[in-house]
């Protein structure tokens, strides 16, 4: 992270009173910190982080100054460090911490997560808790394991290297910087989330502009799918921020707020979004709003951004162009390779080395002027009994341009037709947005059959930690009902469904 701190050292002296960020502490407390500030809080904190002597840091806890505080120390002592997310549950926390052999647990943990030792002092106001492990494999140095949160309960570390995520960070900032830079950012995703960290807290400070750090509970954010409308309205106004980098379903939510109340989006001027495939709707919606939405792509093992559309290189519907430190191709059978600055290797209770091609697992497509278009995951694709190939991700994204389809999962492997399983306390708004959503689908792709149960997240043993559908937990509950209790949305019920009683 050499130029980082290089920019960093650099503000300090040529714009020391210019605020780098701006949020809440660890306490909850406003704390401002200007670039000159911020430069000799960080230099500080590494020497008493280098004087705890450890091999690995377990950063937790809600989005705060003080998270990025010791995340920035912790990379300018060259001290590794992995970041616990606030929603993964107790089992998944503990399961990071013995996998990374964390000996330093800096922030708050899941209340049910055993820690060996109470915490023995605070820095940057959170508390700080020693732990005896095992010493860890060989690892590059200087790195940051990020967990992702897979379809399986047990995340896997993705080990990257500071040279990865600077390649990332400064391709990000010279490819912003071509345009007009936004001046303020607003945290919404959590930190713990690769994305948010090196977008809302690396990119901001490259370019020498404000980051603002509030709670997530002050934007209406709980756990990782669910959203408090008014909260997020509130922060928009109060924070008045001119980037974000958003989720599809968070997109819709802030599209929504801008059509009631265009004053809460008036000063956006570039919202990136990923994580899932973006429904062009979206795109649509928030052009009218005059919103600039840029889509992208990326995977943790690329250390997250592979690429991005910009004001300049743009075509709704893709995933932009690959961005200068990654060179993207596609393997024979259509799915994505990339290149370049990835990640180190796989960790568990040792370290699996990894070099060269990143097989990505998902299948895309170039088109003749360079921008890529990611098609679903290779492993999702459905065959229908008429033998065509869907990619459920393309229609589920489609859905998400419909309030009551937010939650929508679509089945249909070896059938003759496609069923949407919706978690939904208001089946008759959905089944009215589903018909509607069939007028903007070819044949092959429309639903023929809807079966409705409780919202997801009522339901966490289908869903991932970050809110993303486990397809085989679905396949395995829902397979059964998909001729005896799904309702049919033709007209001439040629279908031999039967309707709930």
């Amino acid at each position: 992270m050499r130029v980082l701190f290089e920019r960093l050292a650099d503000y300090a002296r040529s714009q020391p009173d210019q605020v780098a960020i701006h949020g809440s502490d660890a306490s909850g407390d406003c704390l401002i910190l200007t670039y000159q500030a911020l430069w000799g809080r960080i230099r500080a904190l590494s020497e008493t982080l280098l004087a705890l002597d450890t091999q690995m840091i377990g950063l937790a806890g809600d989005n705060s100054v003080s998270w990025v505080l010791i995340d920035l120390a912790a990379a300018y002592a060259g001290i590794s460090i992995v970041p616990i997310p606030p929603f993964f549950t107790a089992d998944q926390q503990q399961h990071v911490l013995e996998t990374a052999r964390v000996d330093w647990v800096i922030g708050s943990l899941h209340p049910d997560v055993a820690l060996s030792h109470a915490s023995v002092t605070t820095l940057a106001g959170l508390p700080c808790h020693a732990r005896d492990v095992d010493a860890l494999p060989a690892l590059p140095p200087a790195v940051k394991v990020t967990f992702t949160s897979g379809s399986t309960g047990s995340p896997k570390g993705v080990v990257l290297s500071a040279a990865t995520l600077e390649s990332v960070s400064v391709s990000l900032a010279s490819t912003v910087s071509t345009t007009a830079v936004p001046s303020r950012h607003l945290v919404v995703l959590p930190l713990s989330t690769l994305l948010e960290n090196i977008t809302g807290v690396y990119v901001p400070l490259l370019l020498g502009v404000t980051t603002v750090i509030p709670s997530s509970n002050d934007l209406g954010l709980i756990g990782s799918s669910q959203l408090n409308l008014n909260q997020l309205m509130s922060g928009l106004i109060r924070y008045r921020p001119q980037s974000l980098v958003l989720t599809p379903a968070l997109l819709r939510a802030v599209i929504h707020l801008g059509e009631q109340h265009p004053g809460a989006v008036a000063d956006l001027k570039h919202v990136a979004v990923g994580g899932a495939k973006v429904a062009p709707a979206l795109l649509r919606a928030a052009s009218r709003l005059g919103l600039s939405v840029f889509e992208g792509y990326g995977l943790s093992e690329c250390g997250s951004v592979v690429s991005l559309n910009t004001s300049e290189h743009h075509c709704v519907g893709s995933v932009g162009k690959p961005l200068p430190h990654h060179r993207v191709f596609l393997a024979s059978d259509g799915e994505i390779m990339v290149v370049g600055a990835t990640f180190s290797g796989y960790l568990d209770r040792d370290f699996h080395p990894h070099q060269g091609v990143v097989a990505t697992g998902d299948i895309g497509e170039f088109d003749d002027d360079g921008f890529l278009y990611v098609k679903g995951r290779k492993k999702n694709q459905l065959i229908t009994a008429f033998g065509r190939n869907i990619h459920p991700e393309w229609i589920e994204a489609e859905a998400m341009a419909y309030s009551a389809l937010s939650n929508m999962v679509v089945l249909g492997e070896g059938k003759d037709y496609l069923t949407a399983i919706i978690g939904s306390d208001s089946p008759d708004q959905a089944k009215q947005q589903l018909i509607q959503l069939n007028h903007q689908l070819p044949d092959y792709a429309q639903l023929r059959a809807v079966i409705f149960t409780a919202p997801f997240h009522q339901q966490p043993h289908l869903i991932t930690a970050n809110g993303r559908p486990k397809r085989d937990v679905f396949c395995q509950q829902f397979e059964p009902q998909l001729n005896t209790s799904a309702q049919s949305l033709l007209t001439d019920e040629t279908l031999p469904l039967t309707a709930h009683s």
